[in-house]
């Protein structure tokens, strides 16, 4: 198990930072998330290791043999030749491999709350944080691990301005520097706790950055790949915690995430981590076993605000969500992969405020808003209706929605959206167009609800959907009350003024619904042995307890 925190953090800007999700993360890549005079290890101290960072590497290159007698074979979604270097990786699969060969300065535990890993202890004052790194940390080549090594590795990802997990949230840092071989000084773009999240990056020892591979010092080292796009991982001897149960692990690539999983199925391979739907019928097969874990893709309705649309009313929104059963929802469209969630902060976060989830499924709640609003069934029909003028007029909500390239779940979902409308007597009309074409819908109010996924971050800000001018916010929300939130989460130094300010924001949401969650989407591994050793599970580390993996 990662090591637990027993000091403050937490964090905000840069956010939901990666951008609408239109399509929601693919399977493969990841969608919108050199100082100091050190030298190389000692070669007689990496002698007496017996450890010669080259000769594993040649040696199972040229015997041909990166499969053989490995004790798992883990399936990789990706095409031929992806980059493993961590500053150019994007594959989902390569990334989560990652977290196997490098560690950070700060680690996310199961409640996404920033958690020490190379660096034991942390204190701040105003934007300046100062971090006390692990002494006797060793690299794969034998290098010890030092401060010098953070602030190079930190400065390799900001010039490569490549859409990694990391880039986005360490643009949170305008400085860094070590003030000696232990201790780091970090200057945060603001005082608030983003900084923490942004100290989450794979750290690589200094002098190896330009290869490949870089050194790291996690629980495996890398010993080759070959022809094959194979990649053999086996125990690090020097990792400074216990050794792994298991010894060896080969990645196969697979360039569809269906033949990983029929490769599963087939006792070719011993597991993989996917968020493809395909994976929803092997979940419920008796000789698999399975773990879920959330994404960052959440699902939700965007409403038109305006004057024009039916929406609105808040009171028409309220009598949506009371109409809808988001668990149906959840099981037919999306296949049992989701977990409802009426805000966009994940369930399981240390900042998910559980009074949140104030909606439930009741047509007869939705009915009574619906009359309060004037619409009544005044022809018997079943369907409503108001007397405006002379004229009878009917509701009628046209829903908007798109497909992603591999599926239709988002159509589906907006079918059932507007089959509980019509159930409750309100006209309601699906309409899927292209991701472009929505947007311009959206930009023209010419819509009443939009169903949309945006890819969120694991820092946790909820500027980038609800602040004025913001990049996700679809629909042009913004008033002084959210601003003020905003800006108390983007300055709170503390848990518990972060945690606060979080709740306030949640609430409020709930109670406008300037958007109307539904869900997130959820991955899993799929395994035909024992997951027993494998915890707190998220999209860019779905394979977080490896090391300690067991059973057969």
């Amino acid at each position: 198990m990662r090591n637990t925190p027993n000091c403050t953090r937490l964090s905000l800007i840069l956010l939901l930072a990666l951008a609408l999700a239109l399509p929601a993360l693919g399977e493969g890549d990841i969608a919108t998330d050199l100082s100091g005079n050190l030298t190389a290890a000692d070669p007689a101290m990496v002698d007496a290791m017996g450890y010669d960072s080259e000769a594993p590497i040649e040696e199972y290159q040229a015997a041909g043999d990166l499969e053989q007698n490995a004790d798992v074979v883990v399936g990789y979604i990706a095409p031929p030749g992806a980059s493993i270097n961590p500053t150019s990786c994007i594959e989902l699969s390569l990334v989560s491999m990652n977290q196997l060969i490098y560690e950070s300065v700060v680690d996310l535990d199961a409640a996404m709350k920033p958690a020490p890993m190379l660096a034991d202890s942390w204190e701040h004052e105003g934007k300046t944080w100062t971090f006390k790194l692990r002494p006797g940390v060793s690299f794969h080549n034998g290098a010890e691990m030092t401060a010098h090594d953070v602030v190079r590795s930190w400065e390799t990802f900001m010039s490569t301005y490549v859409d990694n997990p990391y880039f986005g949230r360490l643009q949170a840092i305008s400085a860094m520097e070590a003030t000696d071989i232990y201790t780091l000084q970090v200057t945060g773009q603001t005082a608030g706790m983003a900084t923490l999240y942004a100290m989450n990056f794979p750290v690589m020892q200094y002098n190896t950055l330009a290869d490949p591979v870089p050194r790291g010092s996690g629980p495996y080292w890398y010993i080759g790949r070959d022809d094959a796009d194979n990649i053999r991982l086996e125990a690090n001897p020097l990792w400074w915690k216990k050794q792994p149960l298991i010894h060896s692990i080969l990645f196969k690539r697979y360039d569809d995430a269906g033949d990983a999983i029929q490769a599963v199925q087939t006792n070719r391979i011993d597991m993989v981590a996917t968020v493809s739907p395909k994976a929803a019928f092997s979940r419920k097969l008796a000789d698999l076993t399975s773990m879920d874990y959330t994404t960052l893709t959440y699902e939700m309705l965007i409403p038109n605000l305006s004057d024009s649309s039916i929406m609105s009313d808040i009171r028409m929104r309220q009598a949506v969500m009371y109409a809808i059963d988001r668990s149906v929802i959840a099981s037919n469209a999306y296949l049992d992969m989701a977990v409802q969630c009426e805000v966009p902060v994940q369930p399981s976060c240390w900042l998910y405020e559980s009074q949140s989830a104030i909606y439930y499924y009741s047509p007869e709640r939705a009915l009574q808003l619906l009359n309060s609003m004037g619409w009544y069934d005044l022809t018997g029909n079943g369907k409503l209706n108001r007397l405006e003028g002379r004229l009878l007029r009917e509701p009628l909500v046209t829903i908007l929605t798109y497909n992603e390239s591999t599926n239709s779940i988002r159509e589906n979902a907006a079918n059932l959206i507007a089959a509980y409308l019509e159930a409750v007597g309100v006209n309601a009309r699906v309409s899927v167009v292209s991701q472009s074409r929505l947007r311009e819908n959206i930009k023209a109010r010419s819509y009443d609800l939009a169903l949309v996924g945006v890819n969120l971050s694991e820092v946790p800000n909820m500027s980038a959907i609800f602040g004025r001018g913001a990049t996700l916010n679809l629909n042009g929300f913004g008033n002084d009350n959210m601003e003020m939130y905003l800006q108390q989460a983007t300055a709170a130094g503390d848990e518990a003024v972060l945690k606060s300010a979080f709740s306030d924001m949640q609430m409020y949401v709930v109670n406008r619904l300037p958007i109307m969650g539904l869900l997130f989407r959820t991955g899993t591994v799929l395994s035909n042995r024992s997951l027993g050793g494998l915890s707190a599970l998220r999209l860019y580390d779905a394979l977080n307890g490896f090391e300690f993996l067991t059973g057969e």
